[in-house]
Parts: structure tokens; sequence; C-alpha cells
């Protein structure tokens, strides 16, 4: 860990809350920048898909002044590999970027993620022109994996085996 690295971690409180009735109004109000509406699909949207579906997990992104973004991963359904969990949805609010919030979501996403027993990999996407997305996930461990049929770039995840 660079220096840096420690004092950012040391000063930033960003922290995983559960969606509930009481911040579901400020993820409702989070935005993006104009020109990263085509990089992320409908929190509101997300929320909703999770209400389907049993083994997807909403997270607030919270710091010390309320709700800065949103985070959904999924642990594996009936159809999938075991061991296989996914995060699906990562958005940090755009009056909140640049100051570390999206990569300590995902880091704490990792940490929780690795708490089931059975986790083998964490596998995400993203729009192969997001290079913030890219540098985010390249930065937190991700491996890039291809591209697939729906134009998606897949990056995978795995413990160190040590």
């Amino acid at each position: 860990m660079r220096p840096y690295q420690r004092f950012l971690k040391k000063w930033i409180t960003t922290n995983l809350h559960l969606v509930t009735k009481e911040n579901f109004a400020n993820i409702a109000e989070l935005e993006l920048h104009e020109h990263q509406q085509d990089h992320a699909a409908s929190t509101l949207y997300a929320i909703a898909q999770a209400s389907f579906h049993p083994n997807y997990q909403c997270r607030a992104i919270a710091d010390k002044d309320g709700v800065v973004g949103f985070l959904m991963y999924a642990a594996p359904g009936a159809e999938d590999e075991p061991g296989d969990y996914a995060i699906y949805h990562l958005m940090v609010d755009r009056r909140h970027q640049g100051r570390g919030h999206g990569r300590r979501a995902v880091e704490l996403a990792l940490a929780e993620i690795g708490k089931h027993g059975d986790m083998l990999r964490i596998w995400t996407s993203y729009q192969p022109g997001n290079a913030v997305a890219r540098e985010l996930y390249a930065a937190c461990g991700f491996v890039e994996a291809g591209v697939e049929d729906d134009g998606e770039m897949y990056a995978v995840w795995t413990p160190d085996p040590y």
C-alpha cells in the first residue's frame, strides 16, 4: 500500500449500508454527470430488480455527509456457477466523485462478499470505453476477461491464495 493510500484510508469514512426506507429517497436523488448517463443503469431500476431476485444485495454508499452512491452485488443464483459472485451496479453521485468513494465501496463489497464461505471469484462488467471504470476495477485487482456478446467488458477478481 502506498503512503497516500494509507492516508486516504484513514480519512475516508465511506461505508456500505443496507438500503432502507430511511435512505431510499437519498438514493433516488443520486445523479451522474451528463456524459456518464450511458455508462450506468438506473439505480431505481436496480433496486426494483433486486426485489425479484433474493440473491441480489443492494447497498447505499455513505460517508459522514450521508448517501453518496449505490452498489448492488449478487450471490450465485440457481443457474450460476457455484462461487461466482458479481458486482452488477456501482455509481457515485456526481457531486461526490473523485474522492475515493467508488474504490472504497468496491473494497468494502469485496470484503463483504468474501465473508461468504463459497466465494471463488467476483465478476463485473462495464462498457469498454468507460476508462474510469476500467481504472477503478483494475486498481481493486480485477483483471479483464474479454468482451462478451452484449458488448460489455467483463473483468474478474479472485482472492489471493496466500
